[in-house]
């Protein structure tokens, strides 16, 4: 099995289809439907890498990103923001606040896997 990955995103079929490409690929993926079960997981689990939705209902992708940033057990967790939204200013704070790459919804299977692979530095 590949590297672990942890996919958060609040929209169930969009965590499915991620688990079913990236599973496909090899990685073995973690599934979270917010970001206080996505920082449970992060704590937890430490996957190779933290694939984030910015919008989703409470607490922002945003927010996910800045209390990774003040945790030093999770801050060195590279991070893929996903978002459908593609505001520049989401995607410059987001960079601001330590995203690693960044992929806009909608993206195929090939660009998803290619956007993971660049994380990871495969």
């Amino acid at each position: 099995m590949g590297a672990q990955i942890l996919v958060v995103d609040d929209e169930d079929y969009i965590c499915r289809l991620i688990r079913f490409v990236l599973e496909d690929a090899g990685y073995e993926v973690l599934l979270a439907g917010s970001t206080e079960e996505g920082l449970k997981l992060l704590r937890e689990a430490h996957p190779d890498i933290v694939t984030i939705d910015l919008m989703m209902p409470g607490r922002s992708g945003l927010d996910m990103l800045a209390e990774m940033q003040a945790d030093p057990a999770i801050r060195d967790v590279p991070s893929l923001v996903v978002t459908a939204v593609g505001i520049q200013a989401d995607l410059e704070q987001a960079n601001k606040l330590g995203a690693t790459a960044t992929l806009n919804k909608p993206f195929s299977h090939q660009q998803l896997i290619d956007a993971i692979r660049g994380v990871l530095g495969e």
